[in-house]
């Protein structure tokens, strides 16, 4: 989980998924996978090994348009992010507090 990510009650994050900072999950936040040629529209449910952003989608509304929070599929993890959070797991395994 990245600085400022909040993930709160009807949000279920699959193993290994990666949440960048400032991710706000909701049940009802829009999470959008648009990895493939058209996006995919997952709520309440991160996929497993995802790697999660931040991101805005426009809405119209009568009194104009605004920027709603959403969260941005925009890969999996690979063995880079691996080796990344390699140095937390030894420390949690070890109980070592930082």
């Amino acid at each position: 989980m990245g600085s400022r990510a909040i993930v709160v009650e009807g949000v279920r994050v699959e193993e290994e998924a990666v949440l960048g900072a400032n991710v706000v999950l909701t049940a009802s936040t829009q999470i959008i996978d648009v990895t493939g040629p058209e996006e995919v529209i997952h709520r309440g449910r991160v996929p497993a090994r995802s790697v999660v952003v931040a991101g805005t989608r426009t809405k119209e509304f009568p009194a104009g348009s605004y920027q709603l929070q959403t969260a941005l599929i925009i890969g999996q993890r690979r063995e880079s992010t691996d080796q990344k959070t390699s140095l937390n797991d030894a420390l949690r395994q070890f109980g070592v507090s930082v």
